[in-house]
């Protein structure tokens, strides 16, 4: 049975009474919950919806979007989420390209779904739906899309992915093995469920475990339910920042917790330290992409506790075959290179492009674009993104082993290093960084990088911010950051176009 949605059913006599979905003081069981997701599914095929027909999805965070995500599962339909954060301009942008047969919107989204050719209310929809008569069996076809997502767009023109059941049923089991979810568990979904962190529903719910649903990142909320009953939570590194600044607690204020985890981009290690002396021994975090969801590598909170560790992603998963491409398409099992992925994970295309998918693969490996460091025993760290190679006075720099060595400053929150065209260097590497309030020692922290990296990698100008601005999905997008620090410069041409120093 390779369909994700076979977890929803797991355990399904044992955990019938356990609450599956916590939505304010809204409580629904797992049984309650199968019943309304059956509904809803015979619904979407009384509709006309067919198994590989997509459905849009555009929601904030509740039960009604849980319920109509495992629904059109349920229906044998592509799942095809779309961040409210996005706009109407994106959205009908997406949903374009997508085609989706019917789009679902909860009422604070109407405005942000965008131009659809079939649009579906969310909370009129699922207050009356009769029971399911007769719904066929799931379908189950490994090659068979299960999601179409589109990519963040932090380097350029978002993609479209389509996720097999396959790589959607690998994510699902190496989630599952990751944090070994019991009936006990109770997840917290206040990161965006159009995102990564719907790839917690399944498994949870697969335990026999909850899902606490925020539909803001409300940060009174947050700390108060990871103080009452939480165990798990998955949230970008900036949220725990904010959570760190928002009040005085300790580990002793959340008994139950056991994961906290960071993902979609990279935190210091003295804010790892930070995080970890105020909320325990529980940080955790994932590498995954959108064409290899979530689960390529993992850092648990108890490798987590050894600093020598948390300049990496962790060790790669059970399952996905992960490995190095060096500049002469050689593989190598460990070594320095690019990142690519086989196995069930990569089982995924890009919509409508052909070429592109050809591009993205050496054979039977998905090549990520992500530059790392790979260990004989499976740790990975990550370097920077091939795309992103900056070129200056002859020498070969990765933003990412940049901004690796200013994260490590303790005023430092986060940095994201550029190039700009430069008639001595080729490329000139400046970088913008988010501080502490007050922190104004440029000279020292570029002494610092020196010192940490040598002369080379060091930015020949740092641009002292005090934060870095986002994209909808919460993702800093280099070329914009650039273009706010330094308007009206030229861009540099991208990477394909120069000649690559080696």
């Amino acid at each position: 049975m390779t369909h994700p949605i076979h977890a929803l059913y797991k355990n399904r006599v044992a955990k019938a009474d356990r609450p599956a979905l916590i939505d304010g003081e809204t409580t629904i069981t797992h049984a309650d919950l199968i019943e309304r997701v059956e509904a809803a599914a015979a619904d979407l095929i009384r509709r006309g919806v067919r198994p590989g027909d997509r459905i849009g999805l555009c929601a904030a965070n509740s039960a009604d979007h849980v319920i109509a995500y495992l629904a059109i599962l349920r229906a044998g339909a592509v799942w095809t989420p779309l961040n409210p954060r996005n706009g109407a301009r994106l959205n009908s942008d997406f949903q374009a390209r997508a085609k989706p047969v019917l789009t679902l919107y909860d009422a604070a989204s109407m405005a942000a779904t965008g131009a659809c050719s079939r649009p579906l209310p969310l909370e009129d929809w699922l207050a009356d739906l009769p029971p399911a008569a007769d719904l066929p069996p799931a379908h189950d076809d490994p090659a068979a899309p299960f999601a179409l997502k589109f990519t963040g767009g932090s380097t350029g023109v978002p993609k479209g992915v389509v996720q097999s059941q396959a790589s959607g049923r690998a994510a699902l089991d190496s989630m599952a093995g990751f944090y070994g979810f019991t009936a006990d568990d109770v997840n917290l979904a206040v990161a965006p469920l159009t995102h990564g962190s719907s790839h917690y529903v399944l498994p949870v719910l697969a335990a026999g475990g909850a899902h606490v649903l925020l539909a803001e990142p409300d940060r009174a909320a947050i700390l108060a339910e990871l103080k009452r009953r939480v165990t798990v939570a998955f949230m970008p590194p900036t949220l725990i920042a904010l959570l760190m600044a928002e009040a005085g607690f300790g580990p002793d204020d959340f008994p139950a917790l056991r994961h906290i985890t960071y993902s979609a981009a990279p935190m210091s290690p003295d804010r790892i330290a930070e995080a970890i002396a105020r909320f325990g021994p529980v940080i955790s975090t994932l590498f995954g992409q959108t064409e290899a969801p979530m689960a390529i590598a993992g850092l648990s909170p108890s490798e987590m506790a050894d600093p020598a560790l948390r300049a990496s992603v962790g060790r790669t998963f059970p399952g996905t075959r992960v490995a190095v491409l060096d500049a002469n398409g050689v593989v190598h099992d460990h070594g320095e290179g690019e990142v690519i992925v086989s196995g069930d994970l990569a089982r995924t295309d890009y919509l409508d492009a052909p070429d592109l998918t050809a591009a993205s693969r050496h054979g039977e490996w998905l090549r990520t674009g992500d530059i790392g460091r790979l260990s004989p025993d499976g740790l990975l760290t990550l370097i920077g993104r091939s795309k992103d190679l900056i070129i200056t006075g002859g020498y070969n720099v990765y933003p990412g082993e940049v901004e690796a060595a200013l994260n490590r400053h303790p005023a430092v929150r986060e940095a994201c290093a550029f190039a700009v065209e430069d008639e001595v260097w080729g490329e000139r590497l400046e970088a913008a960084v988010a501080v502490d309030p007050g922190f104004t020692d440029d000279v020292g922290l570029r002494a610092f990088v020196r010192d940490a990296i040598g002369p080379v990698r060091t930015p020949k100008r740092l641009h002292l911010l005090s934060a870095l601005p986002r994209n909808p999905v919460g993702k800093v997008v280099r070329a914009d950051i650039r273009d706010l620090v330094l308007p009206g410069q030229p861009h540099s041409p991208p990477v394909a176009q120069r000649e690559i120093a080696r």
